[in-house]
């Protein structure tokens, strides 16, 4: 009889096309997926992997198994989520933020999100864009927060927030509030390293306008940028959350430019084929709570 547990190993290996990459995912060793594969196949008069030394590809009755096994574990999940006690209900969520999301509304989010699911497990990872996507293609996340420039296939894609950005300098930097282009593009531009995709995006902002950049700091940090624009080394382009400390502690101003600034827009993607109705609410209360230009505030103790 199919159990379950075959299932799920069934559906991750066809999602993730390797046994070991779905045994990282389901918590188990890949000598136990293929036991559990070997079994299920056992009920089927013909494979339903196409396997290779480096992947495992679903035959022709392989997708359409797939289709139904989907269906069974969609089903389960909804008979938990309705019928079992809030408080004996507990969902795994592997969700993966930015920096920025890290420090602005995540907080706030998670502590709605343990209210409504107060046996929620979750287990979170804090990356760059890109890195997140590449784990949401090899299972190792159920959601993440990323830029909307990143391209992703198969998933589900809600948009949750946009990030304002502005230009910054240190607080005692010869540079008048309002600088001429020609003087800006002088100066030495403190931008998020290409591998997060923000920096990306904002050098493409600036060359579609026609500003031309002399010279560039790069960082992966955010932290690290406003750090080194205290310290008086360029032009930040910061979001308007990360530079509001800063500017409230007397280390950074703001400087325009007649372009303007540019905005990050960003979005929760999901797997679509996995969506059960607590990932639609977990997709739900992320675009109830996120905000990205509001600065997450520490709590202090009484």
């Amino acid at each position: 009889m199919t159990t379950f547990r075959e299932l799920e190993a069934f559906v991750a290996v066809a999602d993730m096309g390797s046994f070991e990459k779905a045994a990282h995912n389901l918590g188990t060793s890949q000598s136990g997926i293929s036991r559990l594969i070997h079994e299920f196949e056992q009920g089927f008069p013909e494979p339903l992997f196409n396997r290779d030394r480096r992947s495992a590809r679903l035959t022709t009755k392989g997708q359409e198994v797939l289709s139904h096994a989907r269906i069974i574990l969609r089903q389960r999940m909804r008979l938990t989520e309705r019928f079992e006690a809030s408080n004996l209900f507990t969902p795994m969520l592997r969700l993966g933020v930015t920096e920025l999301s890290a420090v602005t509304w995540l907080g706030s989010f998670i502590a709605k999100l343990k209210a409504r699911y107060p046996g929620l497990r979750l287990d979170l990872k804090v990356g760059s864009s890109v890195d997140l996507h590449a784990l949401m293609q090899d299972g190792l996340l159920d959601a993440a927060v990323v830029l909307e420039s990143v391209r992703t296939h198969n998933m589900a894609r809600v948009p949750i927030g946009v990030a304002r950005c502005g230009w910054f300098c240190a607080v005692d930097a010869p540079l008048p509030g309002l600088l001429k282009l020609t003087e800006f593009e002088r100066q030495t531009l403190l931008l998020q390293g290409r591998a997060q995709g923000g920096g990306t995006q904002i050098e493409n902002w600036l060359l579609e306008r026609g500003v031309k950049l002399a010279n560039s700091i790069q960082s992966d940090s955010l932290a690290a940028l406003a750090g080194i624009c205290a310290a008086g080394l360029g032009i930040a382009s910061l979001p308007r959350a990360v530079a509001a400390q800063n500017m409230d502690s007397g280390l950074l101003r703001e400087v325009k430019i007649p372009i303007g600034a540019p905005s990050l827009n960003y979005m929760l993607i999901m797997r679509g084929g996995s969506l059960t109705e607590f990932h639609t609410a977990v997709a739900g209360l992320a675009r109830k709570t996120c905000d990205f230009n509001k600065a997450l505030v520490p709590h202090k103790a009484s």
